[in-house]
């Protein structure tokens, strides 16, 4: 059995939670450099890589997205509803994986 370790990726001080608007938000960790997506929602948040699981492209504001829960992958198009972490286009296609414990 492999053991578990636990890292933090990405960590946001009272001032930047504040600033988080309701719905998607971009990320990116000053110490590393690599990129999230925060979803904010009525007191709750869920977070994820910014990278998509089919084949790695990066993920943008969806334009077509009028309910604020969408990006879009820069490669192929496939479309992630960021606050179930669910594709949506195709969907039935892959979960993605959200970072653990959210601690604010």
């Amino acid at each position: 059995m492999t053991a578990q370790i636990s890292k933090v990726v990405l960590s946001l001080d009272a001032k930047e939670v504040d600033l988080l608007k309701d719905g998607v938000n971009f990320k990116k960790n000053p110490s590393d450099g690599k990129c999230y997506i925060v979803y904010k929602s009525v007191g709750s948040f869920k977070a994820c890589k910014n990278q998509c699981k089919h084949q790695g492209g990066v993920f943008i504001k969806d334009i077509e997205d009028l309910d604020g829960r969408t990006v879009k992958c820069t490669k192929h198009n496939w479309k992630l509803n960021v606050s179930s972490m669910k594709y949506v286009n195709p969907p039935d296609s892959f979960q993605q994986d959200e970072l653990g414990e959210m601690a604010l």
